[in-house]
């Protein structure tokens, strides 16, 4: 499967690329990065001061999907801003299958966020997480119950730290009884 790794905003691009070299390693897709999109100035939240995730996503794959001939391949976006979801207070990432789409925001991912000195290795291993995380969603995979799971839900920083950056042998399993190889 081919997935398109599309930068929103202004994220590093050594993080873009990072994802972009990691996910064939992790996961049974390969990738095309494509040129940058601006963030969709409808998604904005003037009260919550952050962007509305299935907004961003609904409006970027309609962008997008108006210059792609084959709609069919899925698309990564990648952002720098701070992203939610209704019902939660915010977002690392949001997949959502009826557009075969899904965001990563490193907003939260940034060692900054929490007050501490920049750090592009963390950084990077943490966007690498969550961007396998959601290609294991888009695969069908939902959260798993074993906590250094990739596809562990993360409701904080901490817990991202302490999953790893692959599936664990039930999501494997889950994966290989939906045809999918995912190493």
């Amino acid at each position: 499967m081919l997935v398109r790794v599309i930068p929103v905003g202004r994220p590093p691009q050594a993080i873009v690329d990072a994802i972009a070299n990691e996910l064939p390693m992790r996961t049974a897709v390969s990738t095309r990065v494509l040129p940058v999109l601006n963030v969709p100035k409808e998604s904005w939240n003037q009260w919550r001061k952050q962007y509305n995730a299935e907004s961003m996503l609904s409006s970027l794959n309609g962008a997008a999907a108006a210059a792609f001939i084959d709609k069919s391949i899925p698309s990564l976006f990648v952002t720098e801003v701070d992203i939610y979801y209704d019902g939660l207070n915010f977002v690392f990432g949001l997949e959502d299958p009826t557009l075969a789409a899904c965001i990563v925001s490193i907003a939260r991912l940034r060692q900054e966020f929490y007050d501490k000195g920049p750090s592009i290795g963390l950084l990077t291993e943490r966007a690498v997480k969550e961007a396998v995380h959601e290609i294991g969603h888009m695969f069908g995979i939902e959260h798993c119950r074993h906590p250094h799971c990739v596809m562990a839900f993360s409701p904080s920083i901490v817990d991202v730290d302490s999953k790893k950056n692959e599936f664990c042998a039930d999501c494997q399993l889950k994966a290989s009884i939906r045809g999918v190889a995912l190493e």
